[in-house]
């Protein structure tokens, strides 16, 4: 039996203006409200928002991070609850 994943995808290298729309207040959201069995692409900057700011947020959360692609300007990681 095939097991259906939900894909959801952020990107966090734009900024919009206001606090509650923050980088990191998107990304804290969109982590909480993950179900089982959900992943979470977040694609993002190092000066936007650092690697080990996701790894934190997502440790606090109970979920796995891996990252898939890391060129110059972007990277993109994977947070899956599980």
């Amino acid at each position: 039996m095939l097991e259906v994943v939900r894909l959801r995808v952020i990107d966090l290298r734009a900024q919009p203006k206001g606090c509650s729309e923050h980088p990191l207040i998107r990304l804290k959201n969109d982590v909480i409200s993950l179900n089982k069995g959900e992943v979470l692409r977040v694609i993002t900057d190092e000066e936007v928002v650092p690697l080990e700011a996701i790894r934190v947020i997502a440790y606090k959360a109970g979920l796995t991070m891996e990252i898939a692609r890391a060129e110059k300007g972007a990277t993109e990681v994977v947070l899956r609850k599980e």
